[in-house]
């Protein structure tokens, strides 16, 4: 097709929606949010049930579509393909085929199908020449702008740039460095340096094959725990990688070889493995990472998750006995405090058994009692 008789470049033009295909490539389309396959039934299916497009369908179907924000296109062999407004595309075609709607699982409300489908004939295009000239607009509208991708995707997109740049800069062209991309997508807290960072680390294990993402033991991806984590020193360390330095673009390859095994294990705490029927040790990012962290600072305790996969007794290794015994008294007095302050709901017929309970916990706490106080004896004595 020669597409310059449809729309030149630089151009925002009124097409044919026939015309239009999705990108398949898309940085929405993450490791849990992945059509099955590149089909228009399955890209449609997917973004119904990851990225709302019930509220879209039923804002076109009551006032039609209207052609305020062109979708960014560029020109593919047999059609253009749609760098921004793929949702739009989906829910243009769901109201524009029922059949095709029910079958992809999006429920159509009642609409008027006249009006609906002489909006939806033509649409507002605007064409670049190249994927890379959407990049700053993209960028921003999906980083930090009204429409924000989750953090898998926004690492996606800035690292393809990136990627672009470094190529560029080793033709000896002028490039872009990890800071002015993050400055063109309105990021200002360095989280983008982060994620790419990340990514690369994901990148490199799935490389090296000691760690595939569709091998994670939980349908979600939660990768806020690998970028999170390799903000501490703790985890960096682990890996024997160098504290990122924001001032530079991140390595491809950030982990040395000798910590290839390191990464493997790691990165089965944070996301588990099918294959070998792991499951994370993170359950949650609160608290359980930062007991991660703390379990890292320990040569004891790391040795003990990496040998057992119990971030529980590993925490224990960790925690110095002192602070164990410090946490243990006071949580118990606590406890006793409630029971005391609740004893009127004490059952002498129903709960006869719980007057051994309390005689085992009196012996016990004569006995911590006594320990301490033959301590502090001790010491009293050291210090005359």
């Amino acid at each position: 097709m020669d597409w310059e008789n449809v729309v030149n470049v630089k151009d925002s033009t009124l097409v044919d929606v026939d015309h239009l295909c999705f990108d398949t490539s898309n940085p929405r389309f993450t490791p849990d949010k992945r059509p099955e396959d590149n089909t228009n039934l399955e890209i449609v299916r997917k973004l119904a049930s990851s990225a709302d497009l019930a509220e879209l369908v039923q804002s076109i179907a009551t006032s039609g579509y209207i052609n305020i924000e062109p979708l960014i296109v560029v020109a593919s062999i047999d059609c253009l393909r749609v760098l921004e407004g793929n949702r739009r595309l989906a829910a243009v075609m769901c109201l524009r085929d029922p059949g095709f709607a029910k079958s992809a699982g999006v429920s159509l409300p009642d609409f008027d199908n006249a009006k609906v489908m002489q909006s939806t004939q033509k649409v507002l295009v605007y064409r670049v020449e190249r994927e890379e000239d959407a990049r700053d607009l993209i960028g921003f509208k999906h980083i930090n702008g009204p429409q924000s991708w989750d953090a898998y995707a926004k690492a996606k997109f800035a690292t393809k740039w990136l990627d672009d740049e470094k190529r560029l800069a080793s033709e000896g062209k002028d490039a872009l460095s990890l800071n002015d991309i993050a400055n063109r997508m309105g990021d200002k807290h360095a989280t983008i340096f982060r994620m790419v960072t990340a990514y690369y680390v994901l990148n490199q294990a799935e490389n090296r094959e000691v760690f595939n993402v569709d091998d994670r033991a939980k349908k979600a991806f939660s990768f806020s725990h690998l970028y999170t984590g390799l903000s501490y020193v703790e985890f960096t360390d682990y890996l024997g990688m160098p504290r990122p330095q924001r001032n530079e673009d991140p390595s491809t390859n950030p982990v040395p070889d000798d910590h290839i095994d390191k990464l493997r294990k790691l990165l089965q705490w944070l996301y588990g493995s099918k294959l070998n029927e792991l499951q994370p040790v993170i359950k949650s990012q609160n608290p359980d990472l930062g007991l991660l962290k703390d379990v890292l600072k320990s040569k004891a305790a790391t040795r003990e998750l990496e040998e057992n996969v119990s971030l529980a007794d590993a925490i224990i290794t960790a925690t110095p006995k002192d602070v164990r015994f410090s946490k243990h008294i006071l949580a118990a007095n606590n406890e006793l405090l409630k029971a005391l302050n609740t004893l009127d709901g004490f059952d002498p017929e129903s709960q006869s058994e719980l007057e051994v309970i309390a005689e085992s916990a009196a012996k016990r706490a004569i006995s911590i009692r006594s320990s301490v106080r033959a301590a502090i004896v001790d010491i009293a004595g050291v210090i005359e």
